[in-house]
């Protein structure tokens, strides 16, 4: 999820957008025939929730989703293990946070999905957490298919609302392995979003069962998403880096790390509004004491008597599992804003403002960047070329009209609709290289940029060798504001856009993937690798010649595993001692092909690949 805490208008400014395509013949060579590597990140869908019903065609291939593990039929409806994924009520027994929950019946029904999230594509304003009128009937008490309430479009309308994914909910929801698969729904609607967050009590946290809802690819849903994992490659075991929600995903993806509290570089303690303490409010269940998109979010988690840390450090003993925690160190663990806008400027830091200080770890910008690879962050809404076609810059247009002197340029209008419209449009923490004094105050800030300048270096056959893509808020599948179907729509128009260019085709990989679940329901296993994760599974797709068609890699995977296979194909070493990127390739039984043996591990995605075919 994108917080959207308001941002100051961040400027017309139109990057250069091809002077930092550096001639692919001085760059160094690649150990495979990929040149190019594409990845396209979307945001907050499970595997699950995407894939529910998915059936590989090609013989000998099997997929681990609801359908297969027949928790749910081709038709959408319970199979005979669906018991295993009704959704339990509980009762917390400690007056601390716990992993111990103690079940008490299942669901009559799930408690009514909401409009949590949905904005009104008129005034851009929030629809409110009410219940959605559309889900009135429902009246399973586990997984149940969306699209037999809300339609599968990519049109303004087809919203469904977001449910809560946040980094102790997640842990208490999974268990940290997802053992136990009854624990999603209560553990939900009993915290929300947290306390510290506008609008969220105990006695309306603002969720129902969203949750547990899939799509059915059976039935027609996600048609694309489907051609692409039966022409290509699907995995069905790559997993959010990091417990919780967008901003951490992001920057693990980056990193292969988290975000740490730091006054100029050294570590430091956060503002106490600012520290986790999931611990139950006096008098509720599980209602976090602080938490939430304003408050807690910053956890030491080297300190055993700190709120929450204990229970996650007691299953990492358990498993032998190293904490990753540094000494009195505070993670961040949830959204918060970064620490410079799209065209540079410090943003404020203070105990009211959800901003995490400038980072200085390795990254993947700066490994690139020095072994003289070229590389962009193309970013949705950066300019105001990504905005002017969009819907909601139209409704951010009409709205500032009013308030603009009759007099007003065209331009005026423009700017002033930039600054409006871009809070709602482009994804700030989905842009973790803005966090990098390295990066923001040197040259090397020309590399992050908005798609506009994708597409223009698409067509001018200049695409750099490493791409990140991160579409418009709108476009990018987040429940709420967006939906899958207008993530697949843009995913389409990519994927055509780069097969139309011949030569750039023979030598791409397309990565596309998402976030982070979002707090939709997973039946998949995680693999515990630190105090921070796995979390649960999310879709991930290999688009590419040498791709291999029709496969399913059960591989364990997370996004580690990007930074593992740009750093295999162009023979670069891991980030540092503490990335995931260090982390071995699994080893697996073949009677257990989703369990590493060598735990923790992470695959380096050629598994994959076919590089000695291409189609």
């Amino acid at each position: 999820m994108r917080i959207r805490f308001p941002a100051a208008a961040l400027g017309l400014v139109t990057l250069g957008i091809l002077a930092f395509a550096a001639p692919l013949s001085a760059e160094p060579t690649a150990r495979s025939p990929i040149r190019h590597v594409i990845v396209v990140i979307g945001e907050n869908v499970s595997f699950d929730a995407l894939f529910a019903t998915y059936a590989p065609p090609a013989a000998g291939v099997s997929v681990r989703n609801l359908l297969s593990e027949g928790i749910v039929l081709a038709d959408g409806q319970p199979g005979p293990n669906y018991a295993r994924a009704v959704q339990y009520e509980y009762t917390s027994t400690s007056e601390y946070y716990t992993l111990r929950l103690e079940p008490q019946a299942p669901y009559a029904r799930l408690p009514q999905p909401t409009l949590a999230g949905v904005h009104d594509p008129v005034t851009l304003a929030a629809v409110g957490a009410i219940p959605d009128p559309r889900f009135a009937t429902l009246a399973a008490n586990g997984p149940f298919q969306i699209t037999r309430f809300a339609k599968y479009g990519d049109a303004f309308g087809f919203e469904t609302g977001d449910p809560v994914h946040r980094f102790f909910q997640m842990w208490q929801q999974t268990g940290g392995d997802n053992h136990d698969l009854g624990h999603y729904a209560w553990v939900a609607s009993s915290t929300g979003r947290g306390g510290d967050t506008h609008g969220t009590t105990p006695q309306a946290t603002g969720q129902g069962g969203e949750l547990m809802g899939f799509f059915n690819m059976q039935s027609g849903d996600a048609p694309y998403f489907r051609e692409l994992a039966e022409h290509y490659a699907l995995s069905d075991n790559y997993h959010q880096a990091i417990m919780g929600g967008t901003g951490a995903n992001f920057f693990a993806l980056a990193t292969g790390d988290v975000a740490t509290y730091n006054t100029k570089g050294a570590r430091a303690v956060p503002p106490a509004r600012q520290i986790e303490d999931p611990s139950p409010a006096p008098g509720t269940a599980n209602f976090y004491v602080h938490d939430g998109y304003a408050g807690g979010s910053w956890v030491n988690c080297s300190d055993a008597s700190a709120a929450g840390v204990a229970p996650i450090l007691t299953v990492l003993a358990t498993l032998r599992r190293d904490s990753n925690c540094a000494p009195k160190t505070y993670y961040l663990v949830n959204n918060y804003n970064p620490p410079f806008t799209a065209d540079g400027r410090a943003v404020a830091l203070g105990p009211d403002l959800a901003v995490y200080p400038p980072q200085s770890m390795p990254n993947v910008g700066t490994l690139l960047e020095t072994a003289g690879l070229s590389w962009s962050w193309y970013t949705g809404g950066r300019d105001l070329e990504d905005l002017t076609p969009d819907p909601l810059f139209a409704a951010a247009r009409r709205g500032v009209v009013a308030a603009l002197p009759a007099t007003a340029s065209a331009a005026e209008i423009d700017a002033a609709a930039f600054a409006k419209g871009q809070d709602y449009v482009y994804n700030n923490i989905g842009d973790p290289l803005t966090a990098f004094p390295a990066i923001v105050g040197t040259g090397t800030a020309k590399r992050l940029a908005g798609l506009h300048a994708f597409y223009a270096a698409l067509a001018a056959h200049s695409l750099p060798a490493v791409s990140f893509v991160v579409p418009k808020d709108i476009d990018s599948g987040h429940p709420g504001y967006s939906a899958p179907a207008r993530y697949e729509a843009f995913v389409r128009d990519l994927i055509t856009k780069v097969k139309a260019d011949p030569e750039l085709w023979r030598s791409v990989a397309i990565l596309v993937t998402a976030d982070e679940g979002g707090g939709y329901f997973d039946s998949g296993f995680i693999q515990t690798l630190d105090f921070f994760g796995d979390g649960p599974r999310i879709p991930f797709l290999v688009v590419s010649p040498y791709a291999r068609a029709g496969f399913v890699d059960h591989t364990y995977a997370d996004h580690a595993s990007v930074l593992k296979f740009i750093e295999y194909n162009w023979r670069l070493a891991p980030l540092s001692r503490r990335s995931r990127d260090r982390l071995p390739n699994p080893v697996a039984a073949a009677t257990s092909p989703y369990e590493p043996g060598n735990a923790p591990a992470i695959g380096d995605l050629t598994t994959l690949f076919d590089f000695g075919a291409a189609h």
